[in-house]
């Protein structure tokens, strides 16, 4: 019963999740059922023409970039976990920076590189503009997902089985198979990782797959929602196929993890620093760090640079910035929701009991959710008589909220958890308000995540495609949607300023974000002290 009032408790916080989650995403995904709660004046119910080659062509795509992703990663992560090398702080720096670097700005980038003459009719241009190139494109934004899942796992492999091999001899071809079964759980899991967020991307399909006229799952429901007549059926049922791929990835990498994962859980595991790596393995790190670093972000982001400066500084000050500017204001809103709801979901999720792991299962669920479903989820579910607010900012603004909450609530989950509830009953004995409290205490020791996750929102709406493409309004275009605009036009140079632009605005608004915290929190070190 403890666990049912505690349910009670946060009665708001499940009306919210029912509101803005579950019946929009239910109401979406059930219509190849209910085909009636599409809206009447839409006829078009069929499969859409490109289906199974948009099925096709995801899967063999999604699997071809997670295996070279998982091949990578799973290598990168050893080196880094198991190594000691003065390359791991540019490792660190390289695969934050692919994190959070917008895949339609990684496609731009090589496109501009591309339309260079010298390189316009050549053998690499061919293997850009092909599917190997989309390929490419996928496992260089999948690879910080694999390492990010791998470091964990080889972090908690012991030295014991390697120490055993060299007391008993083992033969170099022996020792190599042990390796390989060692790393099947590791790179299962990286591979499942990438799978999933290749499948389900949409910058990439959108902009490399659209010049190669390539069906692709996500840019084919996008296709549904976007060209006449609307078909919400079709658009439904290609989104359940995105869903039975990545719940197809789950269970394989359950399967394995079962099969294999006793060889990561053994007795009793010591740990031990890294070891230093034999000239070869140094050679192979420093190798990864610079063809990586080089081909993802150094000449993409040069050649971005290089032509938002074409035509100088006149070119720059009679540019159109209105697409930064709105995209601005909506990443201002959105992400002030969003990390209050997630505050929200975090508390729910660490007060245990049935509400805390309904929290739980709601929060990982909905982060598998891409977000090209929730926007078509929102045009439906938000565009009915008596409650239709498609078409304004702030269907906008809320679906980007209900995008990035379930990821800042995980982030919010262990410093949520460390509070001791101490402070917050010591507080009531006093007769402190729900506000001082959470202002004084909540606020102020988890200043430091709560500003992280602030800033991570921000960043991640403002260059935000899927959602933005579907749902912004007339004479608002964001960011994201006037970039890709622009370069579906190859005019890659207006694209560049507006990239430009937007990562200025995101380092500006971070240092004063910052400077603004450190002048309100004199003490704010201490207080955010880990």
């Amino acid at each position: 019963m403890r666990g049912f009032r505690g349910v009670l408790r946060t009665l708001p916080v499940w009306l919210i999740i029912l509101l803005f989650f579950v019946y929009p995403l239910g109401r979406f995904l059930l219509l190849p059922w209910f085909p009636d709660w599409a809206p009447q004046s839409i006829g078009a119910t069929s499969w859409p023409s490109d289906t199974w080659a948009a099925l096709r062509n995801s899967l063999l795509l999604a699997t071809a970039a997670a295996i070279i992703a998982a091949l990578l990663g799973t290598l990168w992560a050893w080196a880094m976990e198991r190594r000691s090398s003065v390359w791991h702080p540019w490792s660190e720096a390289i695969l934050w920076l692919i994190f959070l670097m917008p895949s339609y700005l990684l496609s731009t980038g090589w496109e501009i590189l591309f339309a260079a003459p010298a390189l316009r009719h050549g053998l690499l241009h061919q293997w850009f503009y092909s599917p190997l190139g989309i390929v490419a494109l996928l496992a260089a934004k999948a690879l910080p997902f694999a390492v990010f899942v791998v470091r964990p796992l080889w972090a908690a492999l012991g030295h014991e089985l390697t120490e055993a091999m060299r007391i008993f001899a083992v033969r170099p071809g022996r020792a190599l198979w042990i390796f390989l079964r060692l790393a099947i759980p590791v790179a299962s899991a990286a591979l499942v990782v990438s799978f999933i967020e290749s499948v389900q991307e949409f910058g990439i399909p959108a902009t490399l797959g659209a010049h190669l006229h390539l069906p692709i799952l996500t840019y084919s429901i996008y296709s549904a929602l976007s060209t006449s007549p609307l078909n919400f059926v079709g658009a439904s049922r290609l989104a359940l196929l995105l869903v039975v791929l990545a719940l197809s990835g789950a269970l394989l990498q359950i399967v394995l993890q079962k099969r294999f994962g006793a060889v990561l859980v053994h007795g009793q595991v010591r740990h031990r620093l890294p070891s230093r790596p034999r000239r070869s393995e140094a050679t192979m790190i420093a190798a990864l760090n610079l063809s990586v670093g080089l081909l993802v972000l150094f000449l993409p982001m040069l050649a971005v640079v290089g032509s938002a400066f074409r035509g100088g500084w006149a070119a720059l000050r009679t540019a159109d910035w209105s697409p930064v500017l709105h995209s601005l204001g909506f990443s201002l809103m959105a992400a002030s929701l969003a990390i209050l709801l997630a505050w929200l979901f975090a508390r729910s999720l660490v007060s245990g009991g049935v509400g805390g792991r309904a929290m739980d299962v709601f929060s990982m669920g909905n982060m598998a959710v891409p977000g090209l479903v929730l926007g078509a989820a929102y045009i439906m579910a938000f565009n009915v008589p008596g409650f239709s607010l498609y078409g304004g900012s702030l269907l906008l603004i809320l679906a980007y909220t209900a995008a990035t909450a379930p990821m800042l609530t995980r982030l919010l989950q262990a410093p949520m958890a460390q509070l001791d509830r101490s402070l917050g009953d010591a507080a009531r004995i006093h007769g402190l308000s729900a506000w001082v409290r959470w202002l004084d205490i909540d606020a102020a020791l988890l200043s430091r995540p709560l500003v992280r996750g602030w800033l991570l929102a921000f960043g991640t709406v403002m260059f935000e495609l899927p959602v933005s493409e579907l749902l912004y309004p007339a004479g608002k275009t964001p960011l994201g949607v006037a970039v890709l605009a622009l370069n579906n036009g190859e005019h890659y140079a207006a694209a560049a300023r507006l990239a430009l632009g937007g990562l200025a605005s995101v380092a500006l608004v971070t240092v004063a974000v910052l400077v603004l915290l450190r002048l309100a929190l004199p003490d704010y070190r201490v207080l955010v002290a880990e």
